[in-house]
């Protein structure tokens, strides 16, 4: 998957690719099963080993980058040539010489996207935030909320500072994220059916047992991490080609079918909401590339782990007994065997077609497959309404309670000063604002504190005000904007330079050595594709998915440090892949 690069930057940073690429690991395999005494100190031990981390990849960043600016011989009117491929004599006079210049040559100010200013917004936000609390501590540690006080907010800074300046993937990361994620789910699947293997659950009440599931604690920051995981392993699986990404295909398969089965038992409506949304996002990229049979693919697979589940559900003692919201529909088999057969029949359908199928590409497919989604949604509303599911009606009984909150919450920004309608009442500060204002309320209605807006949109309004909360949304649109438009412009440079060495090739007299140096590429061995880059496009869509994913249930979700550094991990990779790729064609930055 992937052309060969033929790029100065990118031998000059493999120190710090190679440290950047630890730290993926680290957060792929390590992070997600990190448990100390089970559930009951989850979230603290998850901060912790999420801020010890990226405390040392801060530092070995630090390092690799100074040993990078002091031992590169940077153009001082010798004429060196750029990231973008072109030689420019006049860069290093313009920067000057000694370690300054060097420093302000690597920094390269003139490559400065959106996302970064919105990212240096979101933060200022927080600081400003920060400011407006009446109890500094707590906003600077967030320890009267989820942990994403102030301290928080910088660590993800400087995650995004050390990565968003370069970021290339190794095929091995995405599989080991895969795998490891998979083994996530199959510890929840395991759990919902009887089976706690790893003793999580020991100590914990009968009555509170089915709330915390696998290495993630809480069913909804459970499904937060599916909402992750189903739509890159979507996106790995559409994206990748080749026989080099064979190895990707199978393990997001296996991300894919015990993910799905994951989203079923987390009895999470949140989690359909997420990966639902970043699949119609899957579907409207595959129409556009021309790539309807392998989301056609990626859909048969998700079927197969929908009829895997009903099966196995099936078989034990509690059968679908425990089943709950959206997740009942896996107890009639009949219907679900109903609907694998017709998902069965249009994969094939598609399969026998895929002549025509990868024709069918480019505006006229994204307006065809934009129009067939914009149809779904509104049928699901129609049908919804109808039935009175009562998914509409925002009453303080609404989503487990969430109307309840954000009723109150809006009606207190309602009464905040014009400071703090602009800068927030303070870092993790809904605890505060609710026990101040609703305590008996909520002890006579939900019988809770809450701590959450579980919407993190309306908490960053409520703690940093509408310029945070502004900044937040403003990243996200950015970033998937950045992933779209270069992942676009990187299709369409493939596609042109494949159709010119085509041209070229027929006209070529050198036709055998073509044809061995084409054998000598498909004969290298497994492990030699898994230690080379994911393609451009491949990166970049898997995160834009990740990414959706993640936006989509955090309409209905809660911040907090288990699952949301994940977010702040996938757009610091975006800032890292779309400069690269900017930097290497000459978009925006030196020619």
């Amino acid at each position: 998957m992937g052309r060969k690069d033929n790029i100065a930057g990118d031998g000059r940073r493999e120190l710090q690719n190679g440290i950047t690429t630890l730290f993926l690991i680290y957060m792929g395999a390590a992070y997600p099963l990190i448990i100390h005494d089970r559930y009951f100190d989850i979230t603290v031990t998850k901060y912790r080993a999420f801020y010890i981390a990226l405390c040392i990849y801060a530092v070995l960043m630090v390092l690799a980058v100074l040993v990078d600016v002091l031992g590169r011989n940077v153009s001082t009117g010798h004429g060196q040539r750029s990231s973008g491929g072109n030689v420019d004599v006049s860069e290093g006079a313009a920067h000057g010489n000694g370690f300054i210049g060097r420093l302000r040559h690597f920094m390269d100010m003139h490559n400065i996207m959106a996302m970064d200013i919105l990212m240096a917004g979101f933060v200022l936000a927080n600081v400003l935030a920060f400011f407006m609390s009446g109890n500094k501590a707590a906003a600077y540690t967030g320890e009267e909320g989820r942990r994403c006080g102030l301290q928080f907010v910088l660590l993800a800074f400087f995650l995004y500072v050390c990565m968003a300046r370069y970021c290339r993937i190794r095929r091995y990361v995405v599989v080991i994220f895969m795998l490891a994620g998979s083994f996530v789910g199959i510890v929840g699947i395991c759990q919902f059916m009887g089976y706690d293997f790893l003793g999580l659950r020991e100590g914990l009440m009968q009555s509170i047992r089915n709330v915390y599931i696998s290495t993630l604690g809480n069913i909804d920051i459970f499904a937060s991490f599916l909402c992750v995981l189903v739509p890159m392993a979507a996106g790995a699986y559409i994206s990748s080609e080749g026989k080099e990404s064979i190895v990707i295909r199978i393990t997001a398969v296996i991300a894919v079918l015990t993910g799905t089965g994951a989203v079923i038992i987390s009895n999470a409506n949140l989690a359909y909401a997420g990966v639902g949304g970043a699949m119609i996002a899957a579907w409207i990229w595959a129409s556009y590339r021309g790539k309807i049979k392998e989301f056609a693919d990626v859909c048969l697979v998700m079927a197969c782990g929908v009829l895997a589940i009903s099966i196995m559900l099936g078989q034990t003692d509690s059968g679908y007994s425990e089943l709950d919201g959206l997740s009942c529909f896996v107890s009639d088999s009949r219907m679900v065997w109903i609907v694998f057969v017709v998902v069965l029949v249009v994969w094939a359908a598609i399969r026998l077609a895929s002549k025509w199928t990868v024709k069918f590409r480019g505006k006229a497919a994204l307006a065809v497959s934009v129009g067939v989604s914009l149809a779904g949604i509104v049928a699901a509303v129609i049908y919804a309404v109808h039935n009175h599911m009562g998914i509409f009606p925002f009453e303080d009984s609404w989503g487990n309670y969430r109307g309840f909150v954000w009723r109150r919450l809006m009606e207190a920004y309602g009464d905040f000063s014009v400071p703090q309608k602009l800068f927030g009442y303070g870092n993790e500060s809904v605890k505060s604002i609710m026990t101040d204002r609703y305590y008996d309320d909520m002890m006579n209605t939900v019988g809770v504190i809450y701590d959450n807006a579980h919407n993190e949109y309306l908490q960053y309004l409520i703690t940093t005000g509408i310029f945070g909360a502004v900044s937040y949304v403003g990243l996200l649109v950015t970033t998937g904007g950045a992933l779209v438009r270069t992942a676009v412009s990187g299709a369409v440079m493939n596609e042109n330079e494949s159709t010119s060495s085509r041209y070229a090739e027929r006209r070529s007299k050198e036709k055998k050595t073509s044809r061995d140096s084409r054998a000598a590429r498909d004969s290298r061995t497994g492990l030699e594709c898994l230690l080379g880059y994911v393609a451009d496009e491949g990166g970049m869509i898997a995160v834009l998915f990740g990414i959706t994913g993640y936006a989509v249930q955090a309409f209905v979700n809660l911040n907090q440090s288990l699952t949301t550094p994940y977010i702040f991990l996938l757009i610091a990779m975006a800032g890292g892949l779309c400069r690269r790729y900017r930097c290497r064609s000459g978009i925006g930055g030196r020619k």
